[in-house]
């Protein structure tokens, strides 16, 4: 298995043991985290170096309590890893249940992520409305 598969792989496995600790470990300096999604969703937008995704984790660990995050696919091309799945969560501050379909792509350099880009279906954004 390619090592940048492995890689992202074992940064999922921190996600589910909420080690964000971790994943700042596998993170260039000048990563970057880019949220594509719907500006209700605490965590949409970009953020830049390891501080500001910092921050992006406790936006996402501050609002949802995730339930279920399943990786269905990860599909590898050199330093890109692209994985799909499904989540199910619960927003924190009006306990209204959500799930969503998502797209990761990950792009890495030297073994560690460089830039990450978030996609989810109208699901999540919907949970926040």
């Amino acid at each position: 298995m390619n090592s940048n598969t492995e890689q992202v792989r074992a940064i999922f496995d921190a996600f589910g043991r909420g080690d964000v600790g971790y994943i700042l470990t596998q993170l260039t300096d000048d990563v970057r985290f880019v949220s594509h999604l719907d500006s209700v969703v605490p965590w949409a937008g970009e953020f830049d170096g390891k501080a500001e995704v910092a921050r992006y984790f406790q936006a996402l660990g501050g609002a949802v309590e995730v339930d279920d995050h399943p990786v269905d696919s990860l599909v590898t091309e050199d330093d890109t890893v692209v994985a799909r799945g499904t989540v199910s969560f619960r927003v924190r501050s009006t306990n209204t249940p959500g799930s969503s379909s998502w797209i990761y792509v990950f792009t890495l350099r030297d073994g560690s992520v460089h830039r990450f880009d978030q996609y989810n279906d109208a699901g999540l954004a919907a949970a926040f409305r």
